[in-house]
């Protein structure tokens, strides 16, 4: 029997660095409490945010920006720091150790995470997210620069100043708190270069900073006696990391990391996130953990069904578990997602919404399988994680034409699709909110397979939209 793995079946969520605001040990604990009752094995909680979560000596601290009232030469006025400032300097409420403290009692496993660049606010004169140290690396031209849009007033990790500031405050919390891990969350942002103009040497800097981080931590659980794990943050495509600077496979054979969660930046959820494809790259001896964000397509929010549907396609890939971004806000949606595990995704109802990537390197081609125009023949593979013969499945598409479509399924193996049997038009009714054009359900009951299909459309059109619903019976 193979050996459990302490990361086998997990259920992540990281919770945003918004956490902040409590000033009695009480409101503490009723704010993390709330994470008690699900799956979750393991909470990474936001502590940096280009300023801190926790006073510090290397960045800016969050609650001193209350007692701000000039910036960039200009007047500000951040009240709603008050909570934050209190809580350290009047309260003695330390969050973060309310955090670690409640997660013990709930049996969850207790992470730090660093967002290791932050582009919030990027074209605002001030902002509560910002040092004086962003203002003056600016004027330094250290930023990653204007070609980049949104991305543009990002810290450029050539130039050490802010990089090395995070090493010391990961430092300084590592020394501070008994943790189970770290999270490097490199997803915000993945732009840590202008890699465009200068590519050169990036990967190098990167490798050498995970090694400090490695080194350092190695020298704290001798001091505490047990691992601390460390968690990297990354975008779908491997080669996509690459170009921003990750060389993920090199860290991996170097035990930089322990996990590598690979997930969308923030909308889409990615509906298929090539796991397959970073098992075969990073092995077996790492955890390889899949991304679920709060949206689908049109800004609609994924509800439990549709975190099934993914997390069951990401096992299908070979995912050891599932993480959840911008999951931490009291929504009846997200705790109903937080149960869902390896065996509870395949039970009752799934939605499987088609979606598209949403991060990719400037030189790359995003993955966005719709709309698909076709005329003849259309398409599409895809996973949609383990169907029996006796679940009831049915697809929605939006789909605009002059004659609705026929449609096979088509069994894939080995890259070669063989026709299980052709699709039979069920109705014309759709879902307002996602159809536009003329909505199509159709029956595809009957087939079984571990996870990968491809569906054969015949006629001429263009398909906006698909929704595969499993009812497992």
């Amino acid at each position: 029997m193979t050996e459990k793995k302490w990361y086998d079946n997990a259920v992540m969520v990281n919770r945003d660095p918004n956490w902040v605001g409590f000033t009695t040990k009480e409101d503490g604990e009723s704010v993390f409490s709330f994470f008690g009752g699900a799956a979750i094995t393991d909470i990474m909680l936001g502590v940096l945010e280009q300023t801190t979560m926790v006073p510090s000596e290397h960045l800016t601290w969050r609650g001193a920006k209350f007692l701000q009232k000039l910036e960039n030469g200009k007047e500000v006025n951040y009240p709603q720091m008050e909570g934050l400032y209190r809580a350290y300097t009047e309260c003695g409420v330390d969050g973060v150790q309310i955090f670690i403290d409640q997660m013990h009692k709930l049996g969850i496993r207790p992470w730090l995470s660093f967002r290791m660049n932050d582009a919030h606010f990027g074209d605002d004169e001030t902002s509560f997210l910002r040092s004086d140290m962003f203002y003056e690396e600016q004027d330094a031209g250290h930023l990653t620069g204007k070609r980049y849009g949104y991305y543009g007033h990002l810290f450029d990790f050539r130039y050490p100043r802010y990089r090395n500031a995070v090493l010391g405050y990961i430092k300084e919390l590592l020394n501070k708190y008994d943790i189970f891990g770290i999270e490097l969350d490199f997803m915000r942002e993945i732009i840590c270069f202008d890699y465009l103009a200068h590519p050169e040497g990036i990967q190098e800097i990167i490798l050498n900073y995970m090694r400090e981080i490695k080194e350092y931590v190695t020298g704290i659980e001798k001091r505490v006696g047990h691992d601390i794990k460390i968690s990297i943050r990354t975008c779908r495509e491997p080669d996509d990391a690459y170009t921003f600077g990750f060389d993920i496979k090199t860290m991996v054979d170097e035990g930089l990391v322990d996990v590598v969660v690979v997930t969308p930046r923030w909308s889409p959820t990615d509906s298929a996130l090539p796991i397959g494809k970073w098992r075969k790259l990073l092995g077996d001896d790492v955890a390889i953990i899949a991304g679920i964000e709060t949206n689908n397509v049109k800004n609609t929010f994924n509800t439990a069904e549709n975190s099934k549907a993914y997390a069951a396609a990401f096992y299908a890939e070979g995912a050891d578990g599932i993480y959840y971004n911008n999951h931490e806000y009291n929504r009846p949606r997200n705790r109903e997602a937080w149960k869902v595990n390896r065996e509870s995704c395949l039970e009752g109802r799934r939605d499987f919404v088609v979606t598209s990537q949403d991060c990719a390197a400037y030189t790359a081609q995003r993955y966005a399988p719709l709309p698909m125009t076709f005329k003849g023949h259309g398409v599409i593979p895809l996973n949609i994680g383990k169907v029996k013969a006796t679940d009831k499945v049915t697809l929605l598409i939006d789909y605009e034409g002059e004659n609705i479509p026929e449609a096979d399924i088509l069994r894939v193996h080995n890259g070669n699709g063989t026709v299980v049997e052709p699709l039979v038009v069920e109705s014309r009714n759709g879902d307002v909110n996602v159809t536009e054009h003329t909505p199509v359900q159709y029956d595809m009951s009957g087939f079984e397979t571990e996870g990968h299909i491809a569906i054969d459309f015949r006629g001429r059109g263009t398909i906006h939209y698909i929704r595969l619903t499993i009812d497992a019976k």
